[in-house]
Parts: C-alpha cells; sequence; structure tokens
C-alpha cells in the first residue's frame, strides 16, 4: 500500500464511528490493490466489480467526507486520473423543458470524467408519480455516460435507506451498475462527543476539565430532542456553535481577557447552550 493511500485510509479511520463503512472501505481498498497486483504479475485481473457505489443513512453521518476521500484513494490505485469529487444534486440536473435536462446533465457529466461523481438525494430525481417531471432523463444519461466510460468514471448515489432502494429499483440499469452498498449509520452520543473534541481542537478551543461529563450528557440529550429530525454531526455542530455564542455572552462581561479565556469552553456554556436547543 502506497503512503498516499494510508494517509487517506487514516483519514477514515480516524472519523468518528462509522466502524461499518470503515470496515467496507479497507475490504474494497485491498480488493482493487489485489487486482492491481495480479496484473503486475501478468495474471488476469480478479472478476471485474464495479467501483460505483451506493451510500445509504441519515443526514450529517459523514457521506460526504468520505467520498471525497475515497475519491483521493480510486487515483492513488489508477481507478480514475483526476481524484476530485463532483458534488451535484437533482437542481443541479433538472430542467422544468423537455429535452433541456438531457443536455445539461450531459454537461456535468463531463465535467466529471476522470474523477467521481457524487450525486446527494438522488432518490429525488425518480418521480413515477408525476408525468410531467423531467428527472427521468438525467437518470437516462446517467447510465449512456456510466456504460460509455466505465473505466474513467466512478459514481457515488447517497440518500436515506429506504428511497435509494426505490432508485435502485425504479431502473433495471441502475441496478445492475450498482452492486455495492454502504450504510452509514447514525452517530451515537459519546460519537457526537468526540465530534464536538474535534469541532474545539480544528478551531483552537479548549473544553474545561470538569465539563466533560456535562458534555456527554449534552449529547445524549441532542438526540433526544432531535427526535426524528436528528441530523447527527449537523445537529452537534449547530450545538457547538451555540456553546460559542454563550461563550461569547460570559465573556462580553469579563474585563481583560486572557487567551485561555478566549480558547475555553465552561460547562455554563455547555449548559445554557442545551437549555436553548432545538
Amino acid at each position: 500500500m502506497s503512503e498516499a493511500i494510508e494517509k487517506n485510509i487514516k483519514e477514515i479511520m480516524s472519523l468518528p464511528g462509522l466502524q461499518k463503512v470503515k470496515d467496507e472501505v479497507k475490504a474494497l481498498v485491498t480488493y482493487l490493490e489485489h487486482g492491481a497486483t495480479r496484473k503486475e504479475a501478468g495474471l488476469s485481473q480478479t472478476a471485474n466489480i464495479s467501483n460505483h457505489l451506493i451510500f445509504t443513512g441519515n443526514p450529517g453521518t459523514g457521506k460526504t467526507t468520505v467520498a471525497r476521500i475515497l475519491a483521493k484513494i480510486f487515483r492513488e490505485l489508477g481507478v480514475i486520473s483526476g481524484g476530485k469529487l463532483i458534488e451535484i444534486t437533482r437542481s443541479d440536473l433538472v430542467v422544468a423543458q423537455k429535452g433541456e435536462t438531457a443536455t445539461k446533465a450531459a454537461d456535468i457529466f463531463n465535467s466529471a470524467i476522470d474523477n467521481v461523481l457524487f450525486i446527494d438525494e438522488a432518490y429525488t430525481l425518480v418521480k413515477a408519480d408525476d408525468p410531467n417531471d423531467y428527472g427521468q432523463e438525467a437518470i437516462d444519461e446517467l447510465l449512456k455516460y456510466m456504460e460509455d466510460y466505465r473505466d474513467r468514471l466512478v459514481v457515488i448515489v447517497a440518500g436515506y435507506d429506504k428511497e435509494m432502494h426505490s432508485f435502485i429499483n425504479a431502473n433495471a440499469g441502475l441496478s445492475s451498475r450498482f452492486k455495492r452498498t454502504i450504510l452509514f449509520e447514525d452517530y451515537q452520543g459519546n460519537e457526537l462527543y468526540q465530534i464536538f473534541y474535534k469541532f474545539c481542537k480544528d478551531n483552537q478551543y479548549m473544553l474545561q476539565n470538569d465539563a466533560s461529563t456535562t458534555l456527554r450528557t449534552c449529547c445524549a440529550k441532542i438526540i433526544t430532542i432531535c427526535g426524528d429530525k436528528y441530523s447527527n454531526g449537523r445537529d452537534v455542530r449547530r450545538f457547538f456553535e451555540s456553546c460559542l455564542e454563550q461563550q461569547a455572552l460570559r465573556l462580553s462581561k469579563k474585563e481583560n481577557k486572557t487567551k485561555m479565556d478566549l480558547m475555553m469552553i465552561k460547562t455554563a456554556d455547555l449548559e445554557n447552550a442545551i437549555k436553548i436547543f432545538s
């Protein structure tokens, strides 16, 4: 395994939670490396598998982050030459006029050749109950590009688990091309706790020592408060930003603030932030 691939694998492994995702990524990379080794030895490569992927799971579970790192890994493995992640949604593809969607989609898909195309909420392209919707044009164009550029384009489609099953089943061409699904499970309280700490590190903040237990309690409350609208990492980011606001309010009453004051998040900041969190 090259140093660059190891670095990217370590980046994925360092993400909070996502153990099943990490196992799937390691298995995929190992398989692709094995095929490359056989090719270098003059042997036929192992059975050709599709590199296209389905990411299922709720919002805020790291799907885009993992896709971005995978794009770099695919480049290092020689699957694609570019290694960029081209992120799009339905609004980037579908136009209200007949025939226009296919043209617009083709332009976007052309820009993704030699890279990874990431279609978030891909299931929204399928609206079987609306005969005037042109999402099917985008799907037809996508299938064409996946066939014509099967050695130069990797496609990752993402969305809620149930809805993505409906998307794949909407067209036999989709089910034959997307053969690997990776489930991104919801974060639990301890994983939100780790994400909060990462936000602190990345933004030059510190958590007061005696606030650790309070933070764990708050992370559990975040999941309960959000209920069916729970958005994982997005929600803990909102909570983190609320804590920063509470810190700013607290420090606004203090004169001669030190560098440590500006960095420190205290128990009171957490408690006040969770009181107003919704």
